[in-house]
């Protein structure tokens, strides 16, 4: 009888132990993709679907709000570009890209909004647009049978600076049903934000040297935003100026898939 070597006894439970390493990481990633999330609407529509800002549905709106030290104010766009992608049956795959025009902006005072415009400000010539990005959903809560509650992760660029943003985001989803019909075709979504920016993260300080933020304009500019959307593409969907940087046809980036 040949007595069996240390050192072989060594490397078989060298050999069981890295099974049973490779054994649980292959268990512990198969447990990670399983519990992804995928909150699903109780409606009729299945996929992947691309919707576009479509004023048909209804107003597509950006109001933003300044609370100073001498001077309060309100301005509105009524423009709303862009596309989103999302499955219902899916939320947490959301992805999108939406944009305003700069000089649709509108505060109520034509020279308020020639300075806005402008190089101290936001420079519309230069930045024509108002963008953001989104990726993914995250947080996602289903409130009732077409309606979640969600936050939208991705990155806005104001002035030609970009940073990473964080929205809270309310959508309703429709079915194209004959009623709806009757306005558009395909199915339709809603989404409603309520946030802030801060001016000053994105580059945006007034004229050099001069104390206009905080007297007369906020740092912090409080947003509302209504998009309406549809599966059918708008003949008349908003483009980016021919200046911008921009392009309108860039895809929404890729969702990333659970």
């Amino acid at each position: 009888m040949v007595a069996a070597s240390p050192g072989g006894a060594s490397k078989g439970i060298d050999m069981k132990q890295g099974l049973i390493v490779s054994l649980a990481i292959w268990a512990a990633g198969g447990a990670v993709a399983q519990d992804a999330p995928r909150t699903a609407l109780d409606v009729k529509g299945r996929g992947l679907k691309t919707f576009y800002a479509d004023s048909r549905v209804g107003n597509n709106q950006l109001t933003f709000f300044s609370e100073s030290t001498l001077e309060d104010f309100t301005g509105v766009c009524n423009q709303i570009g862009g596309e989103c992608k999302l499955d219902p049956q899916n939320l947490e795959a959301f992805s999108g890209r939406f944009f305003v025009r700069v000089r649709d902006m509108k505060t109520g005072i034509e020279l308020r909004d020639t300075h806005m415009n402008g190089p101290d400000w936001l420079d519309s010539e230069k930045h024509p647009e108002i963008v953001v990005e989104f990726s993914r959903a995250e947080n996602v809560k289903r409130l009732a049978n077409d309606t979640a509650e969600m936050t939208l992760v991705g990155k806005c660029t104001i002035r030609g600076k970009t940073n990473e943003l964080k929205i809270p985001v309310t959508l309703k989803y429709l079915d194209e049903t004959p009623k709806t019909m009757r306005r558009v075709k395909g199915d339709l979504i809603r989404l409603r934000s309520k946030f802030s920016i801060k001016l000053s993260d994105y580059g945006v300080t007034g004229p050099k040297g001069s104390d206009v933020i905080g007297l007369k304009v906020s740092d912090k500019i409080d947003i509302r935003v209504t998009v309406f959307g549809s599966t059918e593409r708008p003949p008349d969907a908003l483009k980016p100026d021919a200046n911008s940087e921009t392009p309108a046809r860039r895809p929404p980036p890729r969702p990333n898939q659970p």
